[in-house]
């Protein structure tokens, strides 16, 4: 994706670096569209700490796998940001009452193919309600009447970072349009988030496998005094699926459900609690699915920590 996003950014400054400043109806406009940390998965730091200590049971392996699940994530989301940031360093082409539109104009590196950007504002409930933005990201083959969409949003609230919307990704249409790279994935990727209230909340699904992650519906939450929720799914080395389902508290102690679908078929589920250093306190795991010298399971379901976002059934043995 990175070639497409340096075409697009090369492209909107050729065609938009001498069109003036922005009005305050424009800032309006923009305060609609999502920044990086809008949209970012934010799973502790620490999640990695684990790899350096000495652990009596072991290393939480699956959850050691959070933080670069969410990095892989976010690379996705900068892909997203990229486009947009490039928006908010140029006025608009055209100005409406109720619309913006930056293009159409050429897109130097795929010849023939233009590009053109629209944010248009509703106000569903009337004119003293709270207007909705829906913005599109859009490309033609030079000629044809009608764009396709690229990324699509829509947007209710003040400003991104207090509000809740959504961002759709198409990647077909890049494929169709020949703007993709080698890294295109394939399928869409939809992205809803919430920040309108505790925790703030990211929904991100995958169709096809990309970005360094598996296909899945993402799930994220995240409190304001550091505790949160992941739902994640990664491939093992040997090609063992896991779905997983984490809560967790500030310092990065939490616990996990996961489901697993083995390589050479079988299907099961274990759960597991760890410290702030990411070391196991206790695995339930019935069929030693978890560890490669069995039995599995051990350590104390007391050492499992309490005060974190847990909606799953999580009864002691």
């Amino acid at each position: 994706m990175r070639s497409v996003t340096r075409t697009t950014a090369a492209a909107l400054g050729l065609a938009l670096a001498a069109c003036g400043n922005y009005s305050t109806e424009d800032l309006r406009f923009l305060a609609a569209l999502p920044t990086r940390s809008d949209l970012s998965v934010a799973v502790p730091a620490d999640a990695s700490s684990g790899a350096a200590t000495v652990c009596p049971i072991g290393p939480a392996d699956v959850w050691l796998r959070a933080k670069p699940t969410s990095d892989n994530l976010n690379a996705g989301v900068r892909f997203v940001v990229s486009l947009i940031d490039v928006v908010r360093h140029y006025p608009p082409t055209a100005r409406e009452k109720d619309l913006r539109r930056w293009g159409p104009f050429p897109d130097e590196k795929h010849p023939g193919r233009e590009i053109q950007i629209v944010i248009e504002r509703t106000y569903p409930a009337g004119p003293d309600g709270a207007p909705v933005h829906d913005y599109r990201f859009e490309a033609r083959r030079a000629g044809d009447p009608a764009f396709d969409p690229l990324i699509a949003g829509t947007f209710e609230g003040a400003s991104s970072a207090r509000g809740h919307g959504t961002v759709d990704l198409y990647f077909e249409n890049f494929w169709n349009l020949g703007m993709n790279d080698d890294t295109t994935p394939h399928g869409t990727m939809l992205i809803a988030y919430d920040r309108v209230s505790d925790p703030v909340t990211i929904a991100l699904d995958l169709t096809n496998d990309g970005f360094g992650v598996v296909q899945f519906g993402y799930g994220f939450a995240g409190y304001a005094d550091g505790r949160g929720r992941f739902d994640y799914r990664f491939r093992t080395l040997n090609g063992d699926v896991l779905t997983v389902v984490t809560g967790y508290d500030a310092a990065g102690a939490g616990r996990a459900a996961v489901a697993y679908a083995a390589a050479g078929g079988g299907t099961g589920s274990f759960r597991q609690c760890w410290d702030s250093s990411a070391c196991l306190t206790y695995v339930d795991d019935p069929f030693n699915f978890s560890c490669i010298v069995p039995p599995c399971s051990g350590g104390s379901y007391a050492a499992c920590p309490v005060d974190i976002p847990a909606p799953w059934p999580f009864p002691p043995p």
